[in-house]
């Protein structure tokens, strides 16, 4: 939930389009697990990446199934912090 929190908080995302956040999210989520992974081979220095995440392919199902759920909810309303939350738990129960 961080990093999808640490890449939405420093844009307007009340503004984006269901499907731009979605793939953002994903992003987000992807390059997160890809940290874990290099982090867990030994002797593995992970450093800092630059700049945001490539967004994920508009075609991905997880996309797919972020974007339905933002269709269908007030999600403008909700603080950062709560779509974040609901959004890692779609994506994981959606895997």
């Amino acid at each position: 939930m961080a990093a999808v929190f640490a890449a939405l908080n420093p844009y307007t995302w009340r503004s984006f389009t269901p499907e731009l956040l979605s793939r953002r999210v994903v992003a987000a989520c992807d390059r997160r697990d890809l940290v874990d992974l290099l982090q867990a081979v030994p002797g593995t220095t992970v450093g800092e990446w630059a700049g945001p995440p490539e967004l994920a392919d508009g075609k991905d199902p997880r996309v797919t199934a972020l974007v339905t759920f933002l269709d269908s909810h007030p999600w403008r309303g909700l603080s950062l912090q709560t779509l974040c939350r609901l959004l890692v738990e779609i994506l994981h129960e959606s895997a």
